[in-house]
């Protein structure tokens, strides 16, 4: 079962961020979320000490955001797929497996370089240890799919990072497989027992129809 974070808190560096987008001199573009093994003493979860974070305190692994979605009228929901495999590679990202103990969102100023990325917020493990990411095996990778509810002065003006390989999660992929089949029963399927039977209405079939061809060595 997976153990339960405290509610997150925004930095002040994150506070900053926002008040400079309340007053329109920015958007405010999230970058990643991270994941480490730090440990916190209970007067350090004190909203007041975390505030002043500005970086986790024994950060492990960062991962790209996946998805956003407006939760309510000032905050959004974000997605990250937490795993031990790097989905790019498909090698491992965590070679020492750890116990996930707190988490942050990264965020920077739209378009912006890199330099105004900041710890936006930051939360902390409710109990003494949090779930498991264990090191990759090679066969079968460890997958946790983080939502993190954000607040936000205004939804239309906050943006994801893009091009940092972030990858599809599940439900979306899920989506698209519905939203294919749905496309293809629509287009016209022809087959044909022979290359001869093709050849002789293929110049007449409409543009989209799918075709598949014989596989036996007589018409290869």
């Amino acid at each position: 079962m997976l153990q339960p974070f405290n509610r997150a808190v925004m930095t002040t560096a994150g506070a900053n961020l926002l008040t400079r987008a309340q007053a329109g001199e920015l958007a405010i573009q999230f970058t990643r979320v991270v994941t480490g093994d730090g440990i916190y003493r209970p007067e350090e979860k004190d909203i007041s000490v975390l505030q002043e974070q500005t970086e986790l305190k024994s950060q492990k692994n960062s991962y790209p955001i996946s998805k956003i979605v407006v939760f309510t009228e000032n905050s959004v929901k974000i997605t990250a797929y937490i795993t031990n495999q790097d989905p790019v590679t498909g090698g491992a990202l965590v070679s020492s497996g750890y116990h996930i103990n707190e988490m942050g969102l990264y965020a920077k100023e739209k378009d912006g370089d890199s330099n105004t990325e900041v710890l936006y917020s930051i939360t902390t493990i409710a109990g003494d240890n949090g779930d498991f990411m264990p090191p990759y095996n090679g066969y079968n990778p460890a997958q946790i799919i983080q939502d993190y509810i954000v607040t936000v002065n205004n939804t239309a003006d906050v943006t994801i990072q893009t091009g940092i390989g972030a990858v599809a999660l599940a439900e979306d992929l899920e989506e698209l497989r519905r939203t294919v089949s749905e496309l293809a029963s629509h287009i016209p399927m022809h087959f044909f027992g022979t290359r001869a039977e093709m050849d002789a209405v293929i110049e007449d079939l409409p543009v989209g129809t799918i075709v598949f061809l014989p596989d036996d060595e007589e018409n290869s």
